[in-house]
């Protein structure tokens, strides 16, 4: 073969590389997108996603490759050396915002740094040679759908359900339905009740909390609602992505004396195979799709919208009764915030979340102490967990007496703290039980470690080291925190929680108390440092006890001790009116709860109230006793701090000072 032939050989041999090259290329499609996500994993976390598909016969290597929702970094996201995807291989890559990625992914599963925008942007596929593999540019989104391409190849839009991992079906839409209006205004009613629905498409509705499909029944008139019930309807059109639900709930012959709140989801996402109320799914941090009706107690409908829900709590997840927060959520029609405030206390407009709580370890006593006893602290400056007295049903059924909470989180700490800017309250820091502290529920938890490391290993004596610890920790937050939990004598100290909001100070979050207002002389002797408490107990809150051993600290302590007391504790003036409104409401809502949960009867809850309230009684004046004992205070420092508020309290506590 001559030069010139052998050369025109090898050119042609290289075209062909580069065309067999280009191809496999090509085979690689970004073939689904989801903006707005309802599915939520294990840790609570609801990702956006691209979908990756190599739809040729042969592998590709994707080492080096990029993708992005950026014009100018194509690389925002690059696929780690190794990285193949065999031929009808799928790679998923969550749009986390964070970097979770491993030396090891597994499933062909990676995590990008950033986030993707509902209202339609350009995700961009580039090689590892800044080549462009595609700039595919996606519109607007439904929240809660998938936009992609289509089965055949051809045509993207919107898909009616999910398929990540999965070939995509054939049928894409371009636009949804309208919502169905559901004329039949929701709440209370004497006797049945006509529903009628209003909508320009064929509607599907249900009558058991599931959501409608096809498959339900097709309304085609008035509804009779003859019992306690709730509506849920959809408009299913062809040749359009089904509309968001709407839902409805009517409650037939049964007064309320309280806040009502109505949750309707499908019963699978509770007592299905993953259901949330079977063992050991309560363990789990799943969240499941949910809606949710508030109702005042005048009977007008506050809250009507989709959210999501999952079990919260400890022990109490293996109760009957189970604690669960509820969490606004888009991805269902809905919005990410609940506008509405069901605490007269708070002057918020609107909340992220709720606790609906079974009122916890308390469900076998009193049923009010953690609601009563964190009401207390409203005339101090410590964050508590406001609350309220309500009725749940859920699918329809009565499912007993709960209390609506705030929860602590981000947000909340937030609205506490005034905070409104996005970018700090993502860095507002969050710790689980100073015994645990490395149970971090958001942010760094790295200066907090050092400060108790700190504590720890320093003279506070000492003024700089003083000055170190004053200036990360806000010492009048732990003083009164620890003056609340020694009044109600609270065993139970793993239930803290501690924050610092970007350039704060450490504050301490009032609670989960219901383990407090029994006379439990070991709650003092935990906190305070006494040999009594036990070697393991001894170990723990560090900063209280170490910082008591400084003399000017010790005497801030006292005063507030005595100022806690007195502004939350003389039982007359502010214990007993909440204690018996609480009591006066429950009365009326108890007896029927009982007929569902058998943990419980009136006489003993009579009893376990009695009990209660002279606890509560008694309990500051042997507080001070303990407290004396503990920190050796002497008599001029009892006559200095504690005088006044032990002649107080020889009048408001009195009956119970024998």
């Amino acid at each position: 073969m001559s030069l010139k032939r052998r050369a025109a050989f090898v050119t042609i041999l290289l075209l062909a590389l580069l065309i067999g090259c280009l191809a496999a290329r090509a085979d690689v499609v970004i073939t689904e997108v989801m903006t707005d996500n309802g599915e939520y994993d294990t840790n609570g976390h609801a990702y956006d996603w691209i979908e990756l598909c190599n739809t040729g016969s042969k592998p590709v290597d994707l080492s080096g490759w990029g993708l992005t929702e950026s014009k100018t970094d194509l690389y925002a996201f690059a696929f780690p050396s190794g990285t193949s995807l065999k031929a009808g291989e799928y790679a998923l890559i969550y749009c986390c915002g964070e970097d979770k990625n491993t030396d090891r992914p597994q499933n062909k599963t990676y995590y990008a740094h950033y986030k993707l925008s509902s209202s339609g942007e350009t995700i961009r596929l580039t090689d590892k040679d800044g080549n462009e593999v595609q700039a595919l540019q996606y519109p607007k989104q439904f929240p809660g759908f998938t936009w992609g391409l289509a089965a055949s190849g051809t045509d993207y839009g919107f898909f009616a359900a999910a398929t990540p991992r999965k070939k995509n079906p054939a049928q894409v839409y371009e636009t949804q339905a309208a919502q169905p209006v559901i004329e039949t205004a929701a709440g209370f009613y004497d006797q049945a009740v006509q529903v009628t629905i209003s909508a320009s498409d064929p509607v599907y509705y249900t009558v058991d909390g599931s959501d409608p499909t096809v498959k339900s029944k097709r309304y085609s008139g008035p509804i009779e609602v003859k019992k306690t019930g709730v509506i849920r309807a959809k408009a299913i059109p062809d040749g359009q992505l089904p509309s968001y639900t709407v839902t409805s709930s009517y409650i037939i012959n049964d007064p309320a004396i309280t806040p009502v709140i109505s949750l309707s989801t499908d019963k699978d996402y509770m007592y299905g195979k993953k259901g949330l109320f079977v063992k050991p799914n309560y363990n789990t941090d799943w969240e499941y799709p949910i809606h949710m009706e508030y109702f005042d107690e005048n009977g007008v409908r506050q809250i009507n919208q989709f959210g999501s829900f999952h079990i919260v709590g400890t022990s109490t997840r293996a109760q009957k009764q189970k604690s669960f927060a509820v969490y606004a959520r888009t991805a269902y029609g809905g919005e990410n915030r609940f506008h509405y405030n069901p605490f007269p206390e708070r002057d918020y407009e609107e909340y992220r979340t709720f606790t609906i709580r079974s009122t916890g370890s308390d469900a076998f006593y009193c049923r009010m102490k953690d609601l009563v006893l964190t009401r207390l602290a409203n005339a101090l400056d410590i964050m508590y967990l406001a609350g309220k007295t309500c009725v749940v049903y859920i699918n329809g059924a009565y499912s007993g007496q709960y209390n609506i909470r705030e929860k602590v989180n981000k947000y909340s700490i937030a609205q506490w703290e005034g905070i409104t800017d996005k970018d700090l309250i993502d860095h507002i820091d969050i710790i689980k039980g100073e015994a645990r502290d490395d149970q971090v529920q958001n942010g760094d938890p790295t200066d907090w470690r050092e400060l108790r490391a700190f504590v720890k290993s320093h003279d506070l004596n000492v003024p700089e080291n003083l000055q170190y610890v004053t200036d990360r920790l806000d010492v009048d937050s732990l003083f009164t925190w620890t003056c609340f939990e020694l009044c109600i004598m609270n065993q139970d100290l793993e239930n803290v929680r501690v924050y610092r909001v970007p350039g704060g100070k450490w504050k301490y979050v009032l609670y989960d108390v219901e383990s407090g207002g029994e006379l439990r002389d070991n709650a003092v002797y935990m906190l305070l440092n006494s040999a009594k408490a036990g070697k393991t107990l001894s170990s723990q809150y560090s900063l209280i006890k170490n910082l008591l051993l400084v003399p000017e600290m010790r005497a801030k302590f006292l005063a507030r001790l005595a100022e806690v007391m007195e502004h939350s504790f003389l039982y007359s003036e502010t214990v007993k009116p909440e204690i018996e409104r609480n009591e006066e409401l429950l009365k009326q809502l108890l007896p029927r709860h009982f007929t569902i949960y058998k943990n419980n009867n009136m006489n003993e809850w009579r009893q376990n109230v009695k009990a209660f309230k002279r606890c509560i009684r008694i309990a500051p004046k042997q507080v001070l006793k303990l407290v004396t004992e503990c920190l050796k205070v002497t008599p001029e420092e009892q006559q200095t701090y504690f005088k006044a508020v032990q002649e107080r309290l020889e009048v408001t506590n009195a009956e119970a000072m024998e």
